[in-house]
Order: C-alpha cells, then structure tokens, then sequence
C-alpha cells in the first residue's frame, strides 16, 4: 500500500500512525480489529481506537492509532490485515 507510482511513502520513524481498518458490522468488530493490530505492533491500547459506522450501516471503520518504530512493521501491519477474512479494506 504505497503511494502512485510504487514510491513508498516517507516516514521517520518512530512514528504515530493512524490505520483505519473496514469491515462488515459487529458488536466485536473494534475489538478484534485492534487485536489484530496490536499482535504486529504491540500496544494498541482501546483508548486509541474510534469506530465509525457506514450510512447505511453495513460496515464499520476502525481507526487505530499505534507507534510504529520501522517501514517493515508498516508493511507487516498491511500484510497482516489484507490476510484476515474479516477485514474488507485497510488503509
């Protein structure tokens, strides 16, 4: 997931990413979205987790924010996240 053209975005790490998790609706969807996150990178503590519901409420986005320390966890994180049947899109 990098940027137009296969240029990998820049970051200095470490760094306080947002990722933003989407799939279908459930009770535990936040829950396990940020689990997932948080078997990559470690903390991903519940206070940094906001969920958002679709308009017509058959998805739910899960934005995470953790401290990522190098580009191979970044990519890791996606790795992990496009792998889980659960999640639709990771961004």
């Amino acid at each position: 997931m990098g940027q137009p053209g296969g240029e990998p975005p820049r970051f200095q790490y470490p760094v306080e990413y947002p990722i933003k998790i989407i799939g279908l609706a459930a009770d535990d969807f936040a829950e396990y979205a940020r689990r997932l996150v948080e078997r990559v990178v470690g903390a991903a503590p519940p206070e940094q987790v906001t969920v958002r519901a679709s308009s017509g409420g058959k998805y739910h986005s899960v934005t995470v924010v953790v401290t990522l320390a190098s580009e191979p966890q970044r990519l890791a994180l996606y790795d992990a996240l496009r792998g889980d049947p659960r999640v639709v899109h990771a961004l």
